[in-house]
């Protein structure tokens, strides 16, 4: 029998191994998707590593519901899913995956009012795998909720660091009020990951939604889920921040050097109408979707160096969009903020260097105006 004939034979005889062979069984212990009954739910579940907050309508009764929870294949969840939860507090879940040795624990955390105040005095490690902190929040009623998420998940892909404070989004103390302020920094990135994406610069990106960090490699623009459930119409974001743009030459998107451009922050926020088709904004429509309803944003201008080292009070108006008509009975709306020390960071550019500092977030709404 000829050489090649030979390696046919062997590789056919592989090939029917492999299929008789059984796969082993999963290692992942996930919860994929949450809800609560639909007359309950404000809008879907915002599942950040094994915290999942459930925006919730007023004045419902949470006492004795019984979720929809979609598992990894073959995981199991204690308690089981038929039983009813009081969910007037935590709820706490158990998942085994299939091999009976991987297991997550997850928190959910019905939400019932939005949160207006964002006053970064709270880090928790969220990714037990990392050492990197998120900022959490609490609601009026003190429901601890989880609404940020940062460009530190993307980074940690490629970059572990052994401390916090290294990574590009940490707390820092240099605050306006309170014992804490959120910090982003723009850093030089690593180049080309494994011939698979280009990445010359990280920015410290800091937004209120979720992000996907398997999308990160492949399209950083749709990396990004942006938007929280908001029943209020927003008129105002108020907030204290400082600025300095990186001193060095602004790289652009390919790694060249752009010494005639200058870095800007990014400090915004978008109000926007969901449905089923669009559950969250990504980096390719944030700011131009048809289904966005108000703007907020920091001026062109107004994103350059502050004065000194101390923070600059900022009031940005949302100025909505004439062809909606606002219809909370009918409709779901989101509102996500955004903040980031380079204002094309998503498409991996800036200037080394760049810092954005941020206190004393606030939502005004026009039910707040009344009061």
């Amino acid at each position: 029998m000829k050489i090649k004939n030979i390696l046919v034979a062997i590789a056919t005889l592989a090939i029917g191994v492999s299929c008789i062979r059984e796969e082993p069984p999963s290692p992942y212990a996930d919860i994929e998707a949450f809800a609560l009954p639909e007359p309950v739910m404000l809008s879907e579940a915002t599942i950040n590593q094994e915290n999942i907050s459930v925006f919730v309508r007023n004045n419902v009764d949470l006492s004795a519901l019984v979720p929809d929870i979609k598992l990894s294949d073959g995981a199991t969840i204690h308690p089981e899913p038929t039983i009813p939860q009081d969910f007037n507090h935590p709820v706490v879940y158990t998942v085994t995956a299939a091999d009976a040795t991987h297991r997550r624990v997850y928190t959910v955390q019905a939400i019932t009012s939005p949160v207006y105040f964002y006053g970064f005095e709270h880090w928790e490690v969220l990714d037990k795998s990392n050492v990197y902190e998120t900022p959490v929040e609490y609601d009026l009623r003190n429901n601890r909720t989880t609404p940020w998420d940062s460009s530190n998940k993307g980074i940690a892909i490629y970059q572990q660091y052994a401390d916090a404070s290294l990574y590009p989004i940490h707390k820092t103390t240099h605050s306006a009020t309170g014992q804490y302020a959120a910090e982003m920094l723009t850093k030089a990135g690593p180049g080309s990951i494994l011939g698979i994406v280009n990445i010359p610069v990280v920015a410290g990106s800091l937004f209120a939604g979720v992000l996907n960090p398997l999308n990160a490699l492949k399209n950083p623009l749709l990396a990004t889920g942006f938007g929280q459930a908001f029943d209020e119409k927003p008129l105002r974001m108020t907030g204290k921040y400082n600025y300095k743009p990186g001193t060095g030459n602004y790289i652009d998107s390919k790694g060249n050097a752009r010494p005639e451009k200058r870095d800007s922050c990014a400090i915004y926020a978008v109000f926007f109408r969901s449905d089923k088709s669009l559950e969250r904004l990504d980096g390719t429509n944030i700011l131009t979707h048809p289904s966005i309803v108000a703007i907020a944003m920091m001026p062109i201008q107004g994103r350059g160096a502050t004065p000194g080292d101390g923070f600059m009070p900022f009031d940005l108006p949302f100025v909505y969009n004439e062809n909606h008509t606002l219809d909370f009975e009918k409709n779901t709306y989101k509102l996500t903020i955004v903040f980031s020390s380079s204002f094309m960071g998503d498409y991996y550019e800036g200037t080394p260097g760049s810092r954005l500092l941020i206190d004393d977030i606030e939502i005004i709404t026009e039910e707040k105006e009344k009061q």
